[in-house]
């Protein structure tokens, strides 16, 4: 092409620069349609993006009439109510009471007013996290069955005892009265329970040991046994003794925490040389005291959560423990706090 060029002629040489200036232009014009057409795509992608996260709209198909009104009242697996659904969507219902359980959806209208009453967080403040009863620890909202649901909806699945028109009579259901019903749908134990599902240990705090997890999730779960082995440990270390060596221990605190202590001191309430007292209340109070013959130590704890065990195994005990000192073996562990140094 070039050769050529320089033997043409001055006409066609100007021919031929008119033709590729046409082609740039048409290649230019071309990239910016393209540009231009990808940027409309791309903004038309974010925008769909986005379009999630935007507020809906949901009609309730009826409401809850009960008998929980406060937050004073504990609704149980006994508690009895009333779903008055709305009479236009009465045939919806056709079938539904040869059914034993239903799922029931809810909007939980009155959470504001309750996260204010349990002095969680500033008012309209999300609660994302909520501390785990006797665990110094807190976890995600997803991982408990808090009532703070951050979309504000709650679920059941009730016993449905009998339906009249548009009135379900149902037990079970956790819903203050007043709560907008959003949906419901029918149970059905083939496809719904899942009996060997695993769950984390500490749910045995509330439930049968025999009815929870086959499985022992320790990051998550054992901080206060992580928390008694540490302990434990550490008052072992200031005697001077080993787990065979005689001894005998006092100890305020958690189920676990407490286990955590036995397991590293081997004293146990099962062979009479541990005195346990639960308190799972605020770690704070959370204290082990190790006697042997005349000596003895007091190791209390700092009021602090953790992020999970592996956090408790990583830290140093000046972190872990608000004070670590002899005192007497004759006195009292009421009154020992005032003989602990510093």
């Amino acid at each position: 092409m070039e050769k050529y060029y320089k033997q043409s002629s001055l006409s066609e040489r100007v021919y031929i620069q008119a033709q590729l200036a046409l082609g740039f232009k048409a290649a230019a014009i071309a990239i910016l349609d393209y540009i231009s057409n990808s940027a409309d795509s791309f903004r038309g992608m974010m925008a769909m993006s986005a379009a999630w996260q935007e507020p809906i709209t949901i009609t309730p198909i009826g409401v809850v009439e009960s008998e929980f009104k406060e937050f004073t009242q504990r609704a149980g697996s006994q508690t009895e109510c009333v779903l008055v659904i709305r009479e236009e969507l009465t045939k919806a219902l056709l079938g539904i009471e040869h059914f034993s359980h239903i799922y029931v959806l809810y909007q939980e209208h009155r959470r504001a007013e309750w996260q204010a009453w349990v002095k969680w967080g500033e008012p309209g403040e999300q609660v994302l996290t909520m501390p785990l009863a006797g665990e110094p620890t807190c976890k995600g909202i997803y991982t408990t069955r808090s009532t703070a649901r951050l979309a504000g909806i709650g679920s059941c699945v009730v016993e449905l005892l009998k339906r009249e028109g548009n009135r379900l009579y149902v037990r079970g259901l956790d819903a203050l009265d007043g709560s907008p019903v959003l949906d419901l749908k029918i149970y059905i134990p083939q496809f719904d329970s899942f009996p060997m599902a695993d769950a984390p240990l500490h749910w045995c705090q509330r439930i049968p040991v025999a009815k929870t997890s086959r499985m022992l999730h320790w990051d998550t779960m054992n901080v206060s046994l992580v928390l008694g082995l540490r302990a434990g440990q550490r008052a072992l270390r200031e005697l001077g003794l080993g787990r065979d060596d005689l001894k005998q221990a006092e100890v305020y605190g958690g189920n676990f925490f407490a286990q955590g202590v036995e397991g590293v001191t081997g004293c146990s309430v099962l062979h009479e040389s541990m005195i346990f007292v639960e308190d799972p209340r605020r770690v704070g109070n959370w204290s082990v005291r190790l006697q042997a013959g005349e000596d003895a130590v007091l190791i209390r704890l700092h009021d602090r959560l953790y992020s999970g065990a592996d956090e408790v195994l990583s830290l140093s005990d000046e972190v872990l423990f608000a004070s670590v000192g002899r005192v007497p073996a004759a006195v009292a562990p009421e009154k020992q706090e005032s003989q602990l140094p510093g």
